[in-house]
């Protein structure tokens, strides 16, 4: 019995120690001396932090060389930001003149106390239309300078929903613009066709088809004038670009769709920018993820966009991202739905996301490493109250890269839970229940060998 004991618990033994992990699978030194005055540090996190920490970042650790743990205080990377605000400049239209044939003029002006004008936007009700315009700009109304050569405004509503009415300006300080429009009457083909059959006793002898051509000039409601004005915003996230790991494209004919399977390294994103080599295009596009629910795994939809890209002569338009509130997922799905137009020549796939730090208070002489990817780690309870005064008074933490991975060298322990559920551990119990049903076996057998024979 003795016997059996001893080989159980040596197997068992032997599981525990090949099952038992390090807590932190990785090592990586702060990039600093040590040396200097007082300062607060900030230590950057990368993809490969990302691709190796949890959901919530619980298993991240700052260690000096002692392997003492220093407080930090986790953070999202802030800028601040310049956004831009389109306002309406006082104006009015003094007259419209005809030129040529066809042609148009029109004359603006601004009201004494405007700012200059950055541009100016055509208001019409039309729709499916292009027309194109010069803009001159002039101080007296009689000497005029060109300023815009050759703009287009344009409605292409019957194709893909994108059209522009905006000229934008160069730097001015004109106060009289007068807008030229060399053919403000454009010709369209109805879109239904008259049909013409003559019968002789009930047998068509003759057909003609007649399309009908009509003139439509350009209507304006109105023709407004406007400024850009800058303003420096409060902090804001500022956003980082993550290449992808990798990603698959599968044409789903059936549905007409494009599936992406795009791989990451769980950084944090908040959206993907897809490139592509097709100039003219409007496609819905949304993001999915795959969510368990019991045995089954369903895709969820987290965001969901137009992109749309539009390159006709001088006019360059492309908007090319999905946007999602911010998820840390290995993969992703992105599906482009393109009814009956060809698939998108997609050419690549760029992850945009938010940015981490750890913030820390050093202490001078000593050295610092940050660990990570432990399955066991919890959130710490640091006391942060310094850190955060010091942020809050606008004192600035200075950026410290991160040197080269490695394993780092820390205690070891074993989390049962994990060790009960494993692979390893019910390949063992499956081997030791063989062995002791083995042994149990040929002792048996012995002792049926020592039963007297009749």
């Amino acid at each position: 019995m003795s016997t059996r004991l001893a080989l159980i618990a040596g197997l068992l033994w032997s599981v525990f120690a090949l099952a038992e992990p390090a807590d932190y699978r990785f090592s990586r030194p702060v990039e600093w001396s040590g040396e200097g005055d007082a300062e607060m540090l900030a230590a950057p996190l990368d993809s490969l932090i990302y691709a190796d920490t949890r959901q919530g970042f619980p298993d991240l650790r700052i260690v000096d060389q002692a392997g003492t743990e220093t407080p930090y205080l986790l953070e999202k990377a802030v800028e601040t930001r310049t956004e831009t605000t389109r306002l309406a400049c006082k104006s009015e239209v003094v007259s419209l003149q005809k030129r040529g044939e066809e042609g148009i003029e029109l004359f603006l002006r601004l009201d004494r106390d405007a700012p200059a004008a950055d541009g100016l936007t055509v208001f019409t009700p039309l729709s499916n239309y292009e027309y194109r315009m010069q803009v001159f700009g002039s101080d007296d109304g009689k000497n005029w300078l060109l300023l815009v050569k050759d703009a287009a405004i344009f409605d292409y509503s019957r194709y893909m929903a994108i059209g522009n009415r905006d000229i934008p300006l160069p730097t001015n300080r004109y106060r009289q613009f007068k807008v030229v429009i060399e053919e403000a009457i454009q010709t369209h083909e109805a879109e239904v066709m008259e049909l013409n059959r003559h019968l002789r006793e009930g047998k068509e002898i003759d057909r003609g088809e007649r399309l009908e051509v009509q003139k439509v000039p350009l209507h304006i409601d109105r023709i407004e004038l406007w400024r850009n004005q800058s303003e420096v915003l409060p902090q804001a996230e500022k956003k980082f670009q993550y290449p992808v790991a990798g990603f698959k494209i599968v044409e789903d004919a059936k549905n007409h769709w494009t599936v992406i399977e795009v791989n990451t390294h769980q950084e944090p994103l908040t959206g993907f920018a897809l490139q592509t080599s097709t100039a003219n295009f409007t496609r819905p596009v949304s993001v999915q993820i795959a969510v368990p629910q019991g045995i089954e795994t369903r895709m969820r939809e987290i965001g969901n966009a137009t992109v749309q890209a539009l390159h006709f002569r001088e006019f360059q338009r492309e908007e090319n991202v999905i946007a999602f509130p911010e998820q840390r997922q290995e993969s992703y799905r992105i599906v482009i739905r393109n009814e009956d137009n060809p698939p998108l020549e997609i050419t690549g796939i760029m992850g945009l996301g938010n940015g981490y730090r750890l913030v820390f208070l050093p202490t001078a002489g000593k050295t610092y490493r940050v660990h990570y990817g432990s399955q066991q780690a919890v959130h710490p309870n640091y006391d942060t109250s310094s850190i955060r005064e010091l942020l809050r008074r606008g004192y600035q933490a200075r950026e410290v890269g991160l040197g080269v991975a490695s394993t780092a060298e820390l205690a070891q322990s074993w989390d049962l839970a994990k060790l009960l559920n494993s692979r390893s551990f019910l390949i063992a119990m499956v081997t030791l229940m063989v062995l002791v049903l083995a042994w149990s076996l040929v002792r048996a057998g012995k002792r049926i060998g020592q039963f007297p024979q009749e």
